[in-house]
Parts: structure tokens; C-alpha cells; sequence
């Protein structure tokens, strides 16, 4: 295999288009190791879509626990899910094997990603509301462990893999096409293989070990699909203190801390939509036994619509994208109340195909983040990806909780009553500002926030020919 070119030889000629073009051909990714890096998203969005979208009914409804404790638990879960992200990224970004240095933490973590899942979903019925949380508070706790070991580095892994800012967007959008895949396998066909097996509490179960099973797999394609770039071992590992000055040093950097302030809102705002999704499809649009459908087109077209969005990146940069992005999706909410039972079905399809195809602009922050890689490593002469997406994933999950939390104590709030055969009006009318409007304000706050952004494609572009050069002057000493 031939040897890709040095960013010193990058450098040499940094104007010549048919350079330029070189360039570009050689950091490029065989689409086969794209593919097999995208699989392990599976993992992710199984893992994302099952807790948003259907392990908070499913506590509420079948296992009977009350809407604040399942909230509760789930929040404390994902809070414990963020602290342990920076040390992984940390041992991720000191781990030396001849696999590379986040790719064993992708096998290591496959079987105890599927074992732990299962657990999940068999929660023990006939107990008490405190021995049911603490089931749940547990069972979270011990599938975040071994999540958190698969997540970060494999996060990690998926900027490292080019140094070319399109070809980090195209490797952003298959990853993201496999999560929206995994969102649906964890949503919409695990609620209709759980209904298969039998519905309530087996059929919960069953679809729970096979979905577990499906992660593992995942895991195990990403590892031996994927490739890892090559790094020179560091000489001395950072001390405990260094590695806490690594964590408030990437805080300092501003266009890092507007990323991950934006895209917290975002996920807060998801997270309480997600949350409320199945409970408005059955109590609000009157749609149950079709909710499965619905969350088929819903991620279908967000599926669909990333090689757009890709496009409209390419064109106008992935800050301008994002907005209009974000833009789609505040519009889309703010109407969504007006979806109800009196409408037909195919005109509720119709306007979740709308809010879908906004909803996959959503992959853009991960390809942003990327890019603040490169110019922290122009500030800092460090390429520290692990203990980055250690905050990041931290951050994120944090506002996840906030999200799911809120959730949980709206709920009881608006009067929703668990198992009732139907909510009251007044509920009803609640259940959709929440889910639409609601979820809008966390989403116009990322806008807000994102403006601010500095970090273009021009300004990317000077970063990465000031590193070439620094990189060419430490060559010729």
C-alpha cells in the first residue's frame, strides 16, 4: 500500500489546483472503511431510541413505576453515563496496541453492551416502586459503564480517520445514516418485534435480547471494518493533574465551548421531544398500534435526507447548513400542534415526513466538532480527540438528562395518568405544546448560541495549511 503524503508534503503546494485535487483523492476513505466505521453507530442509535423513545413508556405503562422515579432514574443514568466519558477518553487517548488506541475498546465492550441491554428490558414486576428504581437505576448504571467504553473512543476514532474537511462530513453522513437506522431498529421495530413476542412485559424482553445481540454484532463490525491512523507512542503519559489541565484546557477554547453549548440545547430539547413522542402519537394524534409507522417515516426521511444536507454543507459550509437546519425543525415544531385525530392519517405522515427531513441537518455539529481538533492542535501542538469528546459526550448526556428529567415531571404535571385508556382534553392540549413548542425553544436557543460560531470553512482552511507548514519547518531541522 502506498504511503499517503506527509502534511509537509501537503504543504508544498498549497495553490496548485491539480495539487489541490491530489490531495483531496488521497484523503479520501475506501468506502468500505467507511461502512464498517458507520455499522458501529448501530450501537448508538439502538441505544439512543429505546431510551428516548420507548424505555419511559415502557416503565411507566407495563412496569408500573410511577412517571417521576422512571425520570429520575434515567437522568441519575445518563449523568453517571457523561462523568466516566473524559477518563475513557483519557485511557483512550494514552492506549498503545497494535490494533491502535480506540479500537480494542470497541471488542472489549461488544458482549457486555449486549448482556447489559437485555438486563434492561427485564425489569422484575410485583415489587415495590423502590425496588423497581433501583432495578432501573442499575440496570442503566451498568450498561452506561460499558457504553461509555464503547461510545467515546469510537466518537474519537471517527475524527481521526481523515484530516480532509469534506471527507470528515462524508464520513459524519454515513455514520449518521446508521444512526438514524439504529434510531429505528431501537424504536419503531423493537415496539413491533416486542409486540410480535407478545407485547407487555415478554414481549419487552425478547425483543431486548435480540436488539442486544444486534449491538454486539455492530460493535464487532466496526472494529475489524474500520482503520485507525497511525500515532508515534507518547514517551511519558500525562499525570492524573495534566490530564484534569487537559479537560478545563479544551473549555477554553471559544469555538469549542459554542458547539458544545448549542448542541446541549439541542439535545435537551430532543430529549424531552423524544420522550413525549409515543405518548402523543397514542393520547394526541390518536394513532395507537400506528406508532411503529410513524416513527418508520419519521426516520426514514431524516435518513433520507443526509446525502441533501451533505450537499447543502459542501456548498455552503456546515455553520450556514446547520442554521438552516435548525431553522426547518423550529418551524416544524411550533406547527405540530395542529396534528390531530380529525386530520387523515396520510396528512399526519406528511407533515412527520416534513419534520424528519429537518431533523437530519442533525448530524452536522459531530463533523463540526472535527475541525476545533485541528486548531487546538495549531494552538497546543496536541492532537487530544479523547479527552475532547470526553467533555463532549459528558456535556451531551448531561443535557439529555435535563431533557428526560423534565419529562418525567411533567408528566404527572399536565395530569397523564399511566395505562389509562385515555388522557383528559386539557392533558391532551399539553402533550402536544410540550412535545412541539416546547422542544422549539431548546432549539431556537441552539441557534441563537450557534451564531456565534466562528470557525469556518475559510477559517479551517488557514489552519490547516499553517499546521502543513509548522509540520514541514520541525521536518528540515
Amino acid at each position: 500500500m502506498a504511503a499517503r503524503p506527509t502534511p509537509a508534503a501537503q504543504a508544498s503546494a498549497p495553490h496548485d489546483p491539480t495539487a489541490a485535487t491530489a490531495r483531496a483523492r488521497e484523503d479520501r476513505l475506501p468506502l468500505r472503511i467507511k461502512l464498517g466505521y458507520g455499522i458501529g453507530e448501530l450501537v448508538v442509535g439502538i441505544r439512543m431510541s429505546s431510551m428516548n423513545l420507548v424505555l419511559f413508556p415502557f416503565y411507566t405503562d407495563v412496569a408500573q413505576l410511577t412517571p417521576a422515579l422512571v425520570g429520575a432514574a434515567i437522568a441519575l443514568g445518563k449523568v453517571w453515563d457523561g462523568a466516566n466519558d473524559p477518563i475513557i477518553g483519557y485511557l483512550s487517548d494514552q492506549t498503545r496496541t497494535r490494533w491502535g488506541r480506540r479500537r480494542p475498546y470497541l471488542l472489549i465492550s461488544a458482549l457486555p453492551l449486549a448482556l447489559s441491554f437485555a438486563a434492561l428490558w427485564r425489569p422484575p414486576l410485583g415489587v415495590s416502586q423502590a425496588a423497581l428504581f433501583w432495578y432501573l437505576f442499575g440496570a442503566l448504571f451498568v450498561l452506561d459503564v460499558f457504553f461509555g467504553f464503547y461510545s467515546t473512543p469510537y466518537l474519537a476514532l471517527g475524527a481521526e480517520m481523515s484530516p480532509s474537511y469534506d471527507e470528515r462530513t462524508r464520513v459524519a453522513a454515513i455514520r449518521a445514516v446508521f444512526h438514524n437506522v439504529g434510531l429505528l431498529l431501537g424504536g419503531a421495530i423493537l415496539i413491533g418485534v416486542a409486540r410480535a413476542l407478545g407485547d407487555g412485559a415478554v414481549g419487552h424482553a425478547g425483543a431486548g435480547s435480540i436488539f442486544g445481540a444486534v449491538m454486539a454484532v455492530a460493535a464487532l463490525v466496526a472494529f475489524f471494518g474500520s482503520r485507525e491512523p497511525g500515532l508515534a507512542p507518547r514517551e511519558v503519559a500525562p499525570s492524573l493533574r495534566q490530564f484534569v489541565g487537559e479537560l478545563r484546557d479544551s473549555l477554553r477554547l471559544r469555538s469549542f465551548r459554542l458547539l458544545l453549548g448549542s448542541f446541549a440545547f439541542l439535545l435537551a430539547g430532543s430529549a424531552l421531544n423524544q420522550s413525549f413522542a409515543l405518548y402523543v402519537f397514542r393520547d394526541a394524534m390518536g394513532t395507537e398500534g400506528r406508532q411503529a409507522v410513524m416513527l418508520l417515516v419519521y426516520l426514514a426521511a431524516a435518513t433520507l435526507s443526509f446525502p441533501g444536507w451533505a450537499a447543502i454543507a459542501t456548498r455552503l459550509g456546515k455553520n450556514r447548513a446547520f442554521e438552516v437546519c435548525l431553522a426547518w425543525s423550529i418551524a416544524a415544531l411550533c406547527a405540530s400542534p395542529i396534528i390531530g385525530p380529525a386530520l387523515p392519517f396520510w396528512v399526519v405522515l406528511g407533515f412527520i415526513t416534513l419534520a424528519g427531513l429537518g431533523v437530519g441537518g442533525y448530524v452536522l455539529p459531530v463533523a463540526i466538532v472535527a475541525d476545533i481538533f485541528d486548531e487546538d492542535e495549531l494552538a497546543t501542538g496536541r492532537r487530544r480527540e479523547g479527552s475532547y469528546f470526553g467533555v463532549w459526550t459528558l456535556v451531551m448526556k448531561l443535557a439529555s438528562a435535563v431533557g428526560v428529567a423534565l419529562a418525567g415531571f411533567v408528566l404527572p404535571w399536565i395530569g397523564y395518568v399511566p395505562g389509562a385508556a385515555s388522557q383528559s382534553p386539557a392533558t391532551i392540549t399539553a402533550l402536544k405544546l410540550v412535545w412541539g413548542p416546547g422542544a422549539a425553544f431548546f432549539v431556537l436557543a441552539t441557534l441563537l448560541v450557534f451564531r456565534r460560531f466562528p470557525l469556518t470553512r475559510e477559517r479551517h482552511v488557514e489552519i490547516q495549511q499553517q499546521l502543513a507548514e509548522r509540520h514541514l519547518a520541525r521536518a528540515e531541522r
